[in-house]
């Protein structure tokens, strides 16, 4: 009677890991400098969007004005945050999913290729809040946002999905081996 052994959990490689961490790092940076240079960083976006009225659809009553520009820095703010909350995750994403990938794929290639997807789009996609953020002063919400999309949500965040998927593929057709 022989019991079959559980599969050796293997790690991805170093760099990949490494990846992982750093996106949690600049996560955590991202989130202490949110709070100590709040102040500085409002009055940056929000002397930058009054340098672009014509942008923001600002017409000089401060009453409108007002309400346009707290909108436009609730959304900066917000792409902070999402940046900060997004790169703690997808640095996580990055190191469980690589080492399923590790483990499951038997392929070099197939293993190398789930692994670069998973890295790159995990690293990469929350980039784009920063990218927004930084944006939103010059270009108003909805272009920001349009630049952020094509620039770096929808290659990364694609990039993403198909090594998740692929992986979820050979998770699934291991099983169904089993």
């Amino acid at each position: 009677m022989s019991e079959a052994l559980p599969p050796t959990w293997r790690v991805p490689p170093w760099w990949v890991l490494l990846v992982g961490v750093l996106a949690i790092v600049c996560a955590e940076l991202g989130g202490a400098s949110m709070v100590r240079f709040k102040v500085e960083l409002t009055r940056w976006a929000r002397g930058a969007m009054l340098a672009r009225p014509a942008v923001h659809g600002l017409v000089g009553v401060r009453d409108v004005d007002e309400r346009i520009l707290d909108e436009a820095l609730v959304k900066f703010d917000a792409g902070l945050r999402l940046f900060h909350m997004h790169a703690e995750g997808m640095g996580l994403v990055i190191i469980a999913t690589t080492m399923v990938a590790a483990t499951v794929a038997r392929s070099a290639a197939v293993r190398r290729s789930i692994i670069a997807l998973l890295t790159t789009g995990g690293a990469g996609y929350p980039v784009g809040y920063l990218v927004w953020s930084a944006l939103i002063p010059s270009y108003g919400l909805e272009r920001a946002k349009t630049i952020a999309e094509w620039l770096v949500w929808i290659p990364f965040g694609s990039a993403t999905i198909v090594g998740l998927w692929w992986l979820a593929g050979l998770v699934a057709l291991r099983m169904a081996r089993a």
